[in-house]
């Protein structure tokens, strides 16, 4: 099972995506409103509710992995469908669902596969082997310590174990396998000549007539969503910034808290790695063998670690770990090496890996960082920790404040020294802007086209936003949706036209350049040659990639081409083409992802029936929209 766990890149993949900031972690309001948040929960899951809150902060998470993959392309709107809502739902549906089995059927992975896993993150790696340092440093990043982190390592794993048990089993024909592995593979040589759309558009002009005919026959495209102008404040530990400390208190908070700047003691080891094989005996006896040769001379360590250990990652070096503190390496290992004192050789040690002989090299003892280098970061902490609990302290007052005084703002932005805020265009899917949208949340632009906020034109109640703020909004002007008109249109659909006119001209261009070229061959002008698959496209487009592919290797050389997402035209030289066999490890690789595809609908039925057999309620299906599931049993 570790090694199923080793190539399990989920966690992987999320330590690499961590950027190594550090935080400062506080205590959120989630308990000052959570009464409020489960009265208003979307849907149930056994005994646990989802809510509007953490299905806004899933999205805001999915934005922000989609914008780091897309960048230019992305849109802060693409996750505003029925079809998107309702697969971030499901998602945390799948998760509420699957802890609750955890828990209740206490499935488990071991703190040694936890972290054997850790110790295999490329991430966590310098020069090849696991870095100590590397790894204290995205703890701190994070906020926790290594124990929390195991934990969760090991709670994310045991969700894979309960769904790979159903995703992970579907049957693959090896046939299916190799044919999926030719179609990625295969190869051709190419060689392109592009006709660019973008050259051709000096050629072509478009007419008030062309612009208006186009605006006449297309008036849907044009649309300005219903939206409003509104105004918000924001409470937020912000409000209470400037609180200070005495010295004594300071003084006092660092004995406290002591440990906080202390470096534990860190060891330097190096081992020679036996591994069990089929004879856990034999492999003892020549873990002593080799024991007593190093001790007899300590310098022949490094050789013998060389030549015999069987830890890929440190044999080349010695044997050695570099630095680590204490719940890095496994128990016995790690009780071994603390135990020992600088340069002492002990052994054999069994771990789940082998037996190992052990040299301790260095030794850095723990160290505390004094008062006067730690002083500005307790004052500034202090502060942060005294807002925010005057923050909490007043939510209460803030909230009843925006509640009684509901035909205004002003009050409660004169009682906390607040600022009222406007923005022009909220629609019911809230803003455009990542950054107001953490303010303007769905939940607000909710509450804002609600009938009280929208009709009676009262202030929303005070809503939950990430941050650790408390957000209050109104109507200012109400904008149904309306035709934009064509003044305001017309340069992006004379763009638009220009730009089809300007692909034609290049096809056509592109047509006659093919039919002379497969009259007298002549490559001048072509790009130079490079083999291409859909594997590895080299940058050239699917079209391209997939007509160069549907030549039949035998007849070649010959002649192709592709129409390009832009509307340009690629004439195409495939002069050969090639396959290649599958490795072993490709096609347990290709099986292991076709199984994953072929198993989704698998795992998809299994976590259905999961949450059925929990208990699934859909609780708001105003909020809910797309989500296919039978809301009789709320009745």
């Amino acid at each position: 099972m570790l090694q199923a766990f080793r190539e399990h890149k989920r966690w992987l993949m999320f330590i690499a995506m961590v950027l190594i900031i550090p935080s400062f972690v506080v205590t959120g309001i989630y308990s000052y409103n959570r009464m409020s948040q489960s009265d208003n929960a979307i849907v149930k899951v056994g005994e646990v509710a989802v809510t509007p809150e953490q299905f806004d902060q899933a999205k805001r998470e999915q934005l922000d992995r989609l914008r780091q993959q897309m960048g230019d392309n992305f849109h802060a709107n693409m996750l505003d469908t029925p079809e998107a809502r309702a697969d971030i739902l499901r998602m945390l549906t799948d998760d509420v669902a699957l802890s609750q089995t955890i828990a209740k059927n206490y499935v488990g992975v071991s703190e040694a596969d936890a972290v054997a896993l850790i110790k295999n993150a490329d991430v966590l790696k310098k020069d090849g082997k696991f870095s100590p340092e590397l790894y204290e440093q995205f703890l701190r990043s994070q906020g926790k310590s290594d124990q929390q982190f195991v934990a969760e390592i090991r709670r994310d794993l045991a969700k894979q174990v309960v769904i790979g048990g159903v995703a992970d089993t579907h049957p693959v024909p090896k046939a299916l396998v190799e044919a999926m592995h030719q179609i990625l593979t295969n190869e051709r040589l190419v060689r392109t000549y592009v006709e660019k759309t973008s050259e051709h558009l000096g050629e072509v002009s478009v007419s008030d007539a062309e612009v208006k005919a186009y605006y006449d026959g297309h008036t849907k495209e044009f649309l300005s969503p219903e939206h409003v102008k509104a105004e918000y404040v924001v409470f937020s530990p912000e409000s209470f910034k400037g609180i200070q400390a005495t010295p004594e208190e300071i003084q006092t908070y660092y004995e406290q808290n002591k440990n906080r700047w202390t470096t534990p003691e860190q060891r330097r080891a190096s081992h020679i790695l036996i591994e069990f094989g089929t004879d856990k005996a034999a492999a003892k006896k020549k873990a002593e063998e080799i024991l007593a040769r190093v001790k007899a001379d300590p310098s022949t360590f490094v050789a013998e670690a060389k030549k015999e250990s069987a830890d890929p990652g440190s044999a080349a070096e010695g044997g050695d770990l570099s630095f680590f503190g204490r719940g890095v390496m496994t128990k016995s290992f790690e009780d071994a090496v603390f135990n020992a004192k600088k340069g002492d050789i002990v052994g054999p040690v069994e771990t789940e890996f082998g037996w190992h002989i052990i040299e301790v090299t260095d030794i850095q003892p723990a160290a505390v960082e004094p008062f006067e280098a730690v002083k500005g970061e307790i004052e500034r902490e202090y502060a942060d920790q005294a807002a925010i609990r005057a923050f909490n302290e007043r939510a209460d007052e803030f909230s009843n404040i925006i509640y009684e005084q509901s035909d205004s703002l002003a009050p409660a932005a004169e009682k906390f020294g607040l600022k009222v805020e406007t923005t022009d265009f909220v629609t019911r899917s809230g803003v455009t802007d990542p950054e107001l949208g953490r303010i303007i949340t769905e939940r607000v632009a909710e509450m804002l086209f609600g009938a009280e906020c929208l009709k009676e034109k009262r202030n929303s109640t005070a809503i939950e936003v990430p941050g650790n703020r408390l957000v209050a909004a109104r109507v200012v002007e109400y904008f149904p949706e309306t035709e934009r008109p064509l003044a305001e249109v017309s340069p992006r659909i004379g763009e638009k036209l220009k730009s089809e006119k300007a692909a034609l001209n290049a096809q056509a261009a592109g047509k006659a350049k093919l039919a002379a070229l497969e009259k007298e061959k002549n490559l001048d002008g072509f790009s130079d040659a490079a083999w291409i698959s859909r594997q590895n496209p080299q940058g050239e487009e699917v079209a391209l990639v997939n007509a160069a592919l549907a030549l039949d290797s035998a007849k070649l050389p010959a002649w192709t081409h592709a129409v390009l997402a832009d509307g340009s035209y690629a004439v195409v030289y495939v002069e050969e083409g090639r396959s290649h066999k599958a490795s072993e490890a490709e096609t347990r690789g290709l099986a292991r992802e076709l199984t994953s595809i072929y198993g989704s609908a698998d795992r998809a039925g299994f976590m259905e029936a999961l949450k059925e057999s929990l208990g699934f309620e859909v609780l708001r299906p105003d909020f809910v929209k797309g989500v296919e599931k039978n809301t009789d049993d709320q009745q």
